[in-house]
């Protein structure tokens, strides 16, 4: 079966698309492909689940982020978004992979009005995704996190809107282990 390489966008200010890129990871895994997760603002000891069971399955996997940014500083998230997009680009052009996944790239690419400092524009991803679908047509890529730029949904093959209509958040019942995190 010829296969097409899809640009896929996970977006809007509800709760699963971290959660959605997880279930396209196991659906790549269970057809023996090989999948590289970059988490842009998750920091390694964020105890997240999803880490604990990409560690288990023998995924590759990074959480290159200084934490939650509004809980570090502006200089810290700054430099960890740069190495992130850095072994992003590594990764992507790499030909090692059936799929990548930049968990909260969106997020990271509207950074400026938290950090005062654009560190991934727009222009940079369309290139990065252009350059790959020209190197390696088989490749997927999913990019999640709020605040997707139209230009990349422009481009993409895929992009998916969760919106919240309902969270127990809302009714002031804190973040629970396996569902928020």
């Amino acid at each position: 079966m010829d296969t097409k390489g899809l640009v896929m966008v996970i977006t809007g200010n509800g709760k699963g698309k971290t959660t959605s890129a997880m279930g396209m990871m196991l659906r790549c895994l269970g057809h023996n492909k090989k999948v590289c997760v970059i988490q842009f603002l998750k920091s390694a000891d964020s105890g997240y689940g999803e880490i604990e069971m990409m560690n288990r399955l023998g995924v590759e996997n990074y959480q290159a982020g200084a934490g939650c940014t509004w809980q570090v500083s502006a200089e810290a998230t700054l430099e960890t978004v740069e190495r992130a997009w850095q072994l992003a680009k590594e990764k992507v052009h790499s030909a090692q992979y059936d799929m990548v996944i930049l968990d909260e790239v969106n997020t990271a690419m509207q950074l400026p009005e938290k950090v005062g400092k654009q560190v991934i524009y727009p222009e940079q991803m369309i290139e990065l995704i252009e350059k790959m679908r020209a190197e390696q047509p088989r490749l997927h890529l999913v990019l999640t996190g709020r605040y997707a730029k139209p230009e990349i949904m422009e481009i993409a093959d895929l992009v998916s809107e969760i919106n919240c209509v309902k969270h127990p958040f809302q009714l002031g019942v804190q973040a629970q282990r396996g569902i928020e995190f």
